[in-house]
């Protein structure tokens, strides 16, 4: 990686952090093509963020469809900071085409601006826009078969505590995606304030036990994802699930030694 940080390794590194620090302690040799993926992801995911019609944001969406449609077909890569180095990670490591669509085809679900109707929904929303990702990660570092891995229940874990983390930020752009059916149950609005309401504690608290505590991954890099998921989820249960909690916006404390570890256990 030398002493600068290309493109994508920057984006990633101030965008996604989490998965910065996890691509560091893959071989050095991967790091740019995860770098490349991670970019690509933070590029989709952002599109409800960026975009003021919905229209606008399946255009955004389709650029990115159609620009990966012309890399499988061996079409030109236009000169662009991410296509360019994703491109070369697909051909280098073989990477399976329909696991882009998912993901692309995955984030149109926050151009509706809809709540998921219940926890299961929300456990789609999140196996679907994180599954995928890992799977195209584990190609990259190797692994030829990444459906015969147990990398949902991983993705799962990871993305759900994303989602509790990220409620602040989701209410100051007047998103949600917690369930509908527990917001009626704890009496929790769209917390568009910016502050708790009802039994949101409550709420936060029952969503969290959908978390799965056991998992045992069989790769080093869903085992670390699935550390850092575990720690946020011991943070929350330490704020007694408030996602407003002043410590939740504070890094954890030595999350890169902690996450260092956590492969050898």
């Amino acid at each position: 990686m030398g002493n600068t940080l290309s493109y994508c390794g920057a984006l990633v590194k101030d965008q996604d952090h989490d998965r910065f620090l996890i691509t560091l302690m893959m071989p050095h040799d991967r790091y740019e093509a995860l770098f490349a993926l991670f970019a690509f992801n933070h590029e989709i995911a952002k599109t409800r963020e960026v975009v003021s019609e919905t229209q606008l944001g399946l255009i955004r969406l389709q650029w990115w469809r159609d620009q990966l449609a012309n890399i499988y077909g061996g079409g030109e890569v236009p000169e662009h900071e991410i296509l360019q180095p994703l491109s070369k990670a697909i051909k280098d490591h073989n990477l399976t085409q329909e696991y882009f669509d998912r993901l692309i085809y995955a984030r149109e679900f926050d151009l509706e601006d809809v709540l998921p109707a219940s926890v299961e929904g929300l456990l789609n929303y999140a196996d679907f826009t994180s599954t995928p990702l890992m799977k195209l990660a584990l190609q990259i570092l190797g692994e030829d078969n990444p459906e015969s891995m147990a990398v949902q229940p991983v993705s799962v874990n990871y993305a759900l505590m994303g989602i509790i983390r990220a409620v602040p930020f989701f209410a100051g752009q007047h998103r949600c995606l917690l369930p509908e059916n527990l917001m009626q149950k704890y009496g929790v609005k769209k917390l568009y304030e910016l502050k708790p309401q009802g039994d949101l504690p409550g709420l936060i608290r029952e969503l969290s036990a959908e978390f799965v505590p056991d998992l045992k991954p069989p790769h080093k890099f869903l085992k670390l994802s699935n550390a850092l998921a575990r720690m946020y989820c011991k943070q929350a249960r330490a704020c007694r699930f408030d996602p407003f909690h002043p410590r939740l916006r504070l890094p954890l404390p030595f999350k890169a030694l902690r996450l260092y570890f956590s492969q050898f256990f």
